[in-house]
């Protein structure tokens, strides 16, 4: 029984020292500035789309990119040329100066148009659509930046940071095109990739 307590009252006394000494430990203030640093900045080092070495950090992504590629794995050709495209961006001009601005307080502005279907009753038509701006939050974690759109509920999109660019892919999305078989506008599902350019 007092081996018992010896043993106890030695696990008590160790734990306290183990507890107690590292309350008084120095802290290195250089290294407490770049953990604040860090924390308030993700960080990732690599090869950028350009090939060249970069970082990605929360400021680096600030600024205004615009829409310069929405491919679409099914080419469409909206424009009636003759020629099929799998860049939506070559058969129609309702996706031009579409901006996306990441502010530096984490907020966002996006533009918000496209092409839709319409119908007067009898005959359907496809036409350009602006609808009002999407705004919320962002943040970054790595090379992933995440929007958070302010609507309810929320819509959240996750796109991939690389160098100057910001991408997208949306699988089994909807796209407008053209039926060759009925001869009239449809809506495609296909595979979805949209690249924004920072300005």
């Amino acid at each position: 029984m007092n081996n018992q307590r010896l043993s106890l009252a030695t696990i008590l006394l160790a734990s306290i020292f183990i507890f107690s000494s590292c309350n008084n430990e120095p802290v290195d203030s250089v290294l407490a500035a770049q953990l604040a640093e860090y924390n308030n900045s993700t960080v990732i080092s690599g090869t950028t789309g350009g090939g060249s070495t970069g970082t990605i950090t929360t400021s680096s992504v600030v600024g205004t990119y615009l829409l310069t590629a929405f491919n679409t794995s099914i080419p469409t050709d909206l424009n009636s040329d003759g020629t099929a495209s799998t860049n939506q961006l070559s058969e129609t001009n309702c996706y031009n100066n579409m901006l996306l601005t990441l502010n530096s307080n984490n907020t966002f502005v996006a533009n918000s148009k496209g092409i839709d279907i319409v119908s007067n009753g009898t005959t359907e038509t496809m036409s350009c659509f602006t609808d009002p701006d999407d705004t919320g939050t962002w943040s970054l974690v790595g090379n992933t930046l995440t929007l958070t759109t302010a609507a309810t509920p929320p819509v959240v999109e996750t796109y991939t940071v690389s160098g100057n660019t910001i991408s997208a892919t949306a699988n089994n999305g909807q796209v407008v095109g053209y039926d060759t078989i009925n001869h009239a506008p449809a809506y495609l599902t296909c595979n979805i990739t949209v690249v924004y350019t920072k300005q």
